[in-house]
C-alpha cells in the first residue's frame, strides 16, 4: 500500500503526481492531484450518471496517468469493472501496485489497445486529446473499437478557457478548429497543445461518433465532448481528418494555423538569439575571469618565490 492515504484512498508520491497534473513535484502539486481528482469524478458522473457507475458497467480511463480518477471510483466498484491504460510505466506500475481492483495497462504511443472490441459500457479521456497532433484519429477511432455500440466516451479538450495561455489571443472558434501549439515541444515543458472548436470537433469527431453534447468550459477551463457510439460501420483515419466539404471555416482555421505557426517560429528566434546573446556575454565573462584568475595565481607564485629568497 501506499505510505501517504487520504479519505479517497492511496496518494501517489509527489513526482507521480506532477506526471498528471503537468507540474514539478510540490506539496502543492499533491494537492491539485487532489483536488482536480474531485472535479473530474463530478464531471464524470454527471455526464456518464446513467451509466456509471453502475452495477456490471466496465469503464476505461484512457491516460489514467497516476490514478488521478481511477482512485476516485476504486474503492466502490467490483475487480474488473475499472480499467486504466497510460503509455507512463511508473505511473502504471504505481496504479496496478496501490489501487486494487483496477486493471492498468501499460500502451505505446500509438494504437492498438489490447482489448477486444466492444469491452467497455463507458470511457473517459481528460487532458489527452489537447496533446494529441498526429494520431489523434487512430486513437479516437481505437477508443471507438473498445466502446459498445450504444457506450459513451466523455473527453476534454482545450477551447475558449486556453485560448490567450495557449495562443495568446482572444478566442475565435472560427478561425481555430484543431490547431497545434508547440508542435515540438518536449514532455518535460508539457508537451505540444491543442485547442479545438465545437464546430469542427461536430464536423470531424461526429463522423465516428454521435456528439450528444458539448460542454464549453465544463472542467476546470477546459471543454467537455460527450460522445455516443453508434452501431454503423467505423469510418477510416482519413476520412476523420479529411476537411468538411463546403465548410469555409476550414479554410480559414487552416491559414489562421500557418499565421501562428509563423508567430510561434518568430518568438522561438528571438529566444534563441537571446540565448545566444547571453551565451556570447556569459563566454566573455568566463574568459575574464580566466584571466583574472592567472593573473593571481602569477602573484602569488611571485609572492611564493620572494619569501622563498628571504629564508634563505
Amino acid at each position: 500500500m501506499s505510505d501517504v492515504q487520504d479519505e479517497v484512498g492511496p496518494v501517489p508520491p509527489a513526482e507521480l503526481a506532477g506526471y498528471i497534473v503537468g507540474l514539478e513535484a510540490s506539496d502543492g502539486v499533491v494537492a491539485a492531484y487532489r483536488r482536480q481528482g474531485a472535479e473530474l469524478r463530478e464531471a464524470i458522473v454527471r455526464e456518464l450518471g446513467g451509466v456509471w457507475p453502475s452495477d456490471g458497467a466496465r469503464a476505461l480511463d484512457f491516460g489514467c496517468g497516476s490514478g488521478r480518477v481511477l482512485r476516485q471510483f476504486a474503492a466502490t466498484v467490483a475487480p474488473g469493472q475499472l480499467v486504466g491504460c497510460d503509455i507512463d510505466e511508473p505511473c502504471v506500475a504505481w496504479v496496478r501496485d496501490h489501487l486494487d481492483g483496477v486493471e492498468a495497462v501499460l500502451t505505446g504511443e500509438a494504437p492498438p489497445l489490447p482489448f477486444d472490441d466492444a469491452t467497455f459500457d463507458v470511457a473517459w479521456s481528460m487532458s489527452v486529446f489537447s496533446h494529441l497532433t498526429d494520431r489523434w484519429a487512430q486513437w479516437l477511432l481505437e477508443l471507438r473499437r473498445v466502446v459498445r455500440p450504444g457506450g459513451r466516451l466523455l473527453i476534454s479538450v482545450a477551447g475558449g478557457g486556453a485560448s490567450q495561455q495557449l495562443a495568446g489571443e482572444d478566442w475565435d472558434p472560427d478561425r481555430i478548429g484543431m490547431t497545434v501549439r508547440g508542435p515540438g515541444r518536449p514532455w518535460r515543458a508539457g508537451g505540444p497543445m491543442v485547442l479545438h472548436s465545437e464546430w469542427w470537433i461536430r464536423a470531424h469527431w461526429g463522423r465516428a461518433f454521435d456528439v450528444v453534447a458539448f460542454e464549453a468550459g465544463g472542467l476546470a477551463g477546459q471543454d467537455l465532448v460527450l460522445l455516443e457510439r453508434p452501431s454503423t460501420p467505423a469510418p477510416s483515419a482519413a476520412d476523420l481528418q479529411a476537411p468538411e466539404p463546403g465548410e469555409p471555416r476550414e479554410l480559414t482555421a487552416a491559414l489562421h494555423a500557418v499565421a501562428l505557426a509563423h508567430r510561434e517560429h518568430l518568438e522561438l528566434n528571438r529566444q534563441h538569439d537571446a540565448y545566444a546573446e547571453a551565451y556570447v556575454a556569459e563566454m566573455a565573462t568566463t574568459a575574464e575571469l580566466r584571466e583574472r584568475i592567472a593573473a593571481l595565481e602569477q602573484q602569488v607564485a611571485r609572492g611564493a618565490g620572494r619569501r622563498g629568497l628571504l629564508r634563505r
